[in-house]
């Protein structure tokens, strides 16, 4: 058993992955069972969201191996916010205000990449999906990818989190943010309640609504928190919740990818009709 999670430890992009499929995997069953859908309409729209994944992949390992070589680095140097707290304050709380920490650069990017017009052209390939569930949660532009890993790495780097920490966040992160897509909703006391500290599906399918207000609020990443203290915190839109983004029903994947010029080259092209003139 100990030579497993030394496995795991000593390979955590391969942990991190293979722990997100297994998750993925379940969640992915259980609503196919509990909707009754039938296997090749959730199998399309699943694959429409593997090709955004199967483009981002290899750009988010090589980013991570960036990330974990930063960790690394400031473990080695001592570097970062982690490292200005005394030595005789306790692993748990070290890791828990760092974990905190981390998750509140989470919801200011994620602020940013609504906020900027640059950030938002790559961030609303994730919203512009219109039947959001489990699935949903690796449709990201590749370009969003990279930016953000880059701002990881810029997190890593300044607060000093060692690798332990990045693959205990991670976990809970794949946990959180496939739960959040997942097509059902708490009853509502339940999302009242968890919802004081978490993002529950009800809060992250208010943030998925097609339109303003819905689409800017609820930024959390694993705690609802920050969006409290910000004044970003939204329960209920007002309306019934439609996915997607308004400006972009129904777009298609060359179109998202912001090749939309391409997509018209390769329609069929139709020939043009004249009025035939009366003799």
């Amino acid at each position: 058993m100990s030579s497993v999670a030394r496995l795991l430890m000593d390979h955590p992009s391969f942990s991190q992955s293979l722990f997100f499929i297994s998750v993925f995997a379940v969640t992915w069953v259980l609503e196919k069972r509990a909707l009754k859908q039938p296997a090749f309409d959730k199998a399309r729209h699943t694959s429409f969201n593997l090709v955004f994944l199967a483009l981002a992949m290899p750009i988010q390992l090589v980013m991570i191996a960036i990330c974990l070589g930063v960790a690394q680095w400031t473990s080695v140097h001592h570097w970062g916010l982690l490292w200005l707290l005394p030595d005789a304050t306790s692993p748990w709380l070290r890791y828990g205000a760092m974990f905190l920490v981390l998750d509140f650069l989470d919801y200011v990017y994620h602020y940013l990449a609504h906020r900027v017009p640059a950030l938002w052209r790559l961030h609303l390939v994730h919203h512009s999906d219109e039947a959001v569930d489990v699935s949903t949660t690796f449709r990201e532009h590749p370009g969003e990818t990279f930016v953000r890993t880059c701002f990881l790495i810029l997190w890593v780097f300044l607060c000093g989190a060692p690798i332990a920490l990045l693959v205990l966040r991670q976990t809970f992160e794949s946990i959180a943010n496939v739960s959040q897509h997942f097509v059902f909703r708490l009853p509502p006391r339940a999302a009242r309640l968890m919802g004081l500290v978490f993002v529950t599906p009800n809060l992250h399918h208010v943030h998925h609504h097609f339109r303003l207000p819905g689409t800017d609020c609820n930024y959390g990443d694993v705690f609802s928190i920050w969006d409290r203290l910000f004044g970003t915190y939204v329960a209920d839109p007002g309306e019934a919740i439609l996915f997607g983004v308004d400006t972009h029903m129904g777009a298609g994947l060359l179109s998202l990818l912001g090749l939309g010029w391409l997509e018209q080259m390769i329609k069929p092209r139709q020939e043009p009709v004249f009025a035939r003139s009366e003799a």
